[in-house]
């Protein structure tokens, strides 16, 4: 008789996530300093602008619109991240549910909706992308409306929210198509990369490796504090 799955919640990083979430405001605030100290010289000194450097005068202009631009993306990017956003995951026995920050489901995906991939010689893998900030997801394959094995990505990478127990979210998804849905074919490079061999210990926590990030992140936040003070020095 097998053992009854284990549900596994998401957790947040608190303490990178609230580290991020400074330095991001820490930019704004910078960015603020600029185009105020930009509109200022302009305003002092347009005239002079005017009569003698016309050119300048516009590239100055289109490169405070460019910030302002900016500043505005930023903003609106941190002040709507809870509105229809992931924040929240739970794997149980029936498949993983994806919940915004006030518990409203907004996607599930479960075990018997997945499908078997026409052209792969697997059905669930591990992806990771290769660009400047690499991240992981398990493609696994559902049907669509009309019908179809569609290929589907499964993702807790949430957005402005990094988790402490992410491997382990993937690897608990695994277990249960293995558990679940032993029909269904997981790569050889992903059952070795997260231990999914009968009666496997659970994978150790990266408890050092999430304290690492953290201190990252809270060096990285005390620099652009620095770097503000000094803007500070400079324009006032």
């Amino acid at each position: 008789m097998k053992e009854k799955f284990q549900t596994i919640v998401s957790k947040v990083n608190k303490t990178a996530t609230y580290s991020l979430m400074g330095i991001m405001w820490i930019a704004i605030i910078m960015i603020i300093m600029v185009i105020g100290t930009v509109f200022e010289n302009m305003y002092n000194n347009i005239s002079q602008y005017f009569e003698n450097d016309l050119g300048t005068f516009s590239l100055l202009v289109i490169a405070l619109i460019l910030l302002i631009l900016c500043c505005l993306a930023l903003i609106l990017a941190l002040t709507n991240r809870k509105k229809g956003k992931i924040r929240k995951a739970i794997i149980n026995e029936k498949g993983v549910t994806f919940y915004d920050s006030r518990d409203n489901i907004i996607n599930t995906i479960l075990y018997s909706e997945l499908q078997q991939s026409i052209n792969l010689s697997h059905d669930a893998y591990m992806y990771s992308t290769t660009s400047r900030y690499p991240k992981s997801y398990l493609n696994v394959f559902l049907r669509n409306k009309a019908g179809e094995s569609v290929l589907t990505s499964i993702d807790f990478n949430f957005e402005y929210v990094l988790l402490s127990n992410q491997i382990e979210m993937y690897r608990q998804f695994l277990i249960g198509i293995q558990y679940f849905r032993p029909d269904l074919k997981i790569s050889q490079q992903t059952i070795k990369e997260y231990d999914l061999y009968p009666d496997s210990p659970p994978m150790k926590k990266y408890e050092k490796f999430d304290l690492f990030i953290s201190a990252f992140i809270f060096l990285v936040g005390l620099g652009l504090i620095y770097v503000l003070i000094l803007l500070v020095r400079i324009l006032f």
